[in-house]
């Protein structure tokens, strides 16, 4: 195969490469897949706190059960006390029969403060599994899409690694400088690197070119740079043309 022929084919199946990319990245089965990620990753989100609320809330029960087991000592030895007879001054066991009646305030204010707490903790656990069963929801959900959409979308795959790999074959059939030069136009043209020579027209940006300019470009080598677009542009036989 011709090095101009080779390189109109392969700006050719690009184009197809390009095309077929996009009726396979706007299959609604794909935005729906983006959707559900997106969604995960609130939900996602939601539960980060929801544990965060769950280990805060516990921790203050720790600190309130601590709390109450300290009292609960020093109410046994304060009554150690009293019980023991060592006790006789009337002032004194007065003062400890406040500091216990404090004591016990402090005990029944920290055990109904823990009791809601622990209700909390309970509601707090609720939602973490309400969370999770919804992440699970939403991974059952984004794999059924993706099957979906590798089900559908299987032909459009196919066809463009047919494509792939004709474009490899065609790479070999034109020199590495052109080959070199058409990828960096096409990267920076919209996908069109090359075109070809049509009467006095360059098919790549659909603009007629000066009949001087013409005639220079079919007396030199066949493949040439468009004048108007900058892109490669082919000679093509007259035969081909018609």
């Amino acid at each position: 195969m011709k090095r101009g022929a080779a390189l109109l084919e392969l700006q050719d199946v690009d184009l197809e490469v390009l095309r077929s990319q996009k009726r396979l990245d706007e299959m609604p089965e794909k935005r729906l897949i983006l959707e559900v990620r997106h969604k995960t990753r609130d939900v996602t989100a939601l539960r980060a706190k929801a544990n965060e609320l769950v280990s805060r809330l516990g921790a203050a029960v720790s600190r309130h059960e601590d709390e109450c087991a300290m009292i609960a000592t020093k109410l046994d030895d304060e009554q150690a006390k009293l019980m023991s007879g060592d006790v006789t001054n009337p002032k004194m066991v007065m003062n400890i029969t406040r500091e216990m009646d404090a004591l016990k305030r402090r005990k029944d204010k920290l055990e109904m403060d823990e009791i809601e707490l622990m209700e909390r903790v309970e509601k707090a656990k609720s939602q973490v599994a309400k969370v999770d069963a919804a992440l699970g929801q939403l991974s059952a959900k984004e794999a059924s899409l993706i099957d979906q959409y590798k089900t559908k979308g299987a032909e459009m795959i196919s066809e463009i690694d047919r494509l792939k790999a004709r474009r490899e074959e065609l790479t070999h059939a034109v020199d590495a400088q052109t080959l070199t030069t058409y990828e960096s136009i096409r990267e920076s043209k919209g996908g069109v690197g090359a075109g070809r020579l049509a009467g006095t027209m360059c098919t790549a940006c659909r603009m007629e070119l000066p009949a001087e300019r013409v005639a220079e470009l079919k007396s030199g080598p066949d493949i040439a740079m468009c004048p108007q677009c900058r892109r490669l542009i082919v000679m093509t036989p007259a035969e081909d043309q018609e």
